[in-house]
């Protein structure tokens, strides 16, 4: 885990799920940076490289999901996944889609 993963799962207080899935999160990265002009099944072995349980895609991009128990906070994560993100790649813009108000309303606050 780097040092923003590890601030950033500091500052968000994450358990123990959630920080195996920013770490999680973090190797994918990474491991995809070091492939910029593979094509999406080069991807999806890179992937299964570090999560075998990886079957597809199921778009033309890489797509992945990260399965959490009822809980243990996946907006938190998601928040973690942004912030991430943010301080590694610089890109500023996300697309949060919910499926009601509460998620909305615990992120705007």
């Amino acid at each position: 885990m780097n040092e923003n993963n590890k601030m950033i799962a500091n500052a968000l207080s994450l358990r123990e799920p959630q920080r195996k899935s920013l770490d999680l999160l973090e190797q994918i990265v990474k491991k995809l940076d070091d492939k910029p002009e593979a094509d999406l099944m080069e991807l999806l072995a890179a992937i299964r490289e570090i999560e075998p349980k990886v079957e597809n895609f199921e778009r033309n991009f890489p797509s992945l999901c990260f399965a959490l128990a009822t809980g243990v906070g996946k907006t938190r994560l998601m928040g973690a996944f942004i912030a991430y993100l943010y301080l590694e790649k610089g890109i500023k813009n996300f697309f949060v889609l919910a499926p009601n108000l509460t998620i909305y309303n615990i992120m705007k606050k």
